[in-house]
């Protein structure tokens, strides 16, 4: 089967899949395409047979847009932290706007790796090579770094 062209869609989601892919972000996803914007979902999206890395890499780099669910267990994830780190790359070079959603927690959680993402991260540093898990801090620290929204007890509030 062919692989969707990179273009065909706005909104790219990045989301810890076992935190939110059937609740919060099926919601999401659902009232984007009301709205005719075309989000991009790994589940609904990718190309059966097609390699999930490479269809997540395209559509990342294919999106005009990112929003980035961020939950407690996102961290946990080298996957994720992967994607974030794209998403900064290709928001820096190709200046695409991301817009962090902090779900259940607050950029404070977020940007203090000791706190939330502590466990995480010491996992991570026995297992990945220096550098990639300090992108992934870098990466964290600069999706900290813009205005999005948190979302606690099905309210929000902007950042």
């Amino acid at each position: 089967m062919k692989p969707p062209a990179a273009s065909s869609h706005d909104v790219f989601l990045s989301f810890r899949g076992s935190d939110v892919r059937n609740t919060f972000v099926d919601h999401l996803y659902a009232a984007l395409r009301r709205k005719r914007v075309r989000p991009f979902k790994d589940d609904v999206d990718l190309g059966r047979g097609e390699s999930v890395r490479e269809g997540i890499s395209r559509a990342i780099e294919g999106s005009s847009f990112y929003v980035v669910v961020l939950t407690r267990n996102y961290a946990s994830s080298a996957w994720c932290l992967d994607e974030l780190v794209k998403i900064m790359r290709c928001s820096s070079r190709d200046n695409h706007n991301a817009f962090p959603i902090f779900y259940h927690l607050s950029p404070d959680d977020v940007s203090d790796v000791g706190c939330y993402y502590k466990d995480d991260f010491d996992r991570h540093k026995r297992r990945y090579t220096y550098e990639r898990v300090d992108g992934w801090i870098q990466a964290l620290a600069w999706v900290v770094g813009v205005a999005g929204w948190v979302v606690t007890n099905l309210q929000y509030v902007c950042t």
